[in-house]
């Protein structure tokens, strides 16, 4: 896998997703999946940029690859941030109105329905995040 790491700020979005999307395209995954794998990518890593460092400023790896079969990606999003398991939320109760929900847990829920597999770990003093997309 190939590994990149950014300042944790919303200036790096556009680019941490074009990392992302960059390694996507050499498995060839459809204009309509890449779609998908932008919005997973975007959900999870606006969630460190905008919670992960609440003291200051940070950093995220981003590493991407093709999974062991090559019909795959894998991507890897970590941070030395708070510890967090975004696993660990509920899943939102989406039979509710709008004005019945509570705030937050969509992104999440969101990554969960478009990827194939998505796993948490602490490693150390690092939150990391793989989530798994096959063709």
């Amino acid at each position: 896998m190939e590994r990149k790491t950014f300042p944790a700020v919303l200036d790096n979005l556009e680019g941490m997703i074009a990392f992302v999307l960059e390694h996507a395209g050499k498995v060839g995954f459809s204009k309509e999946q890449m779609g998908e794998l932008r919005l997973a990518s975007e959900e999870a890593l606006v969630n460190v940029v905008r919670y992960a460092y609440p003291s200051g400023p940070g950093s995220v790896d981003v590493a991407c690859g093709p999974v062991e079969d090559g019909r795959g990606i894998c991507i890897e999003i970590s941070d030395s941030g708070i510890p967090f398991d975004p696993l660990s939320l509920p899943a939102p109760d989406t039979n509710l109105s709008m004005e019945q929900r509570k705030i937050g847990g969509l992104g999440i829920f969101m990554i969960r329905k478009i990827m194939d597999k998505v796993l948490y770990r602490r490693e150390g003093a690092r939150n990391v995040l793989t989530l798994y997309k096959n063709k």
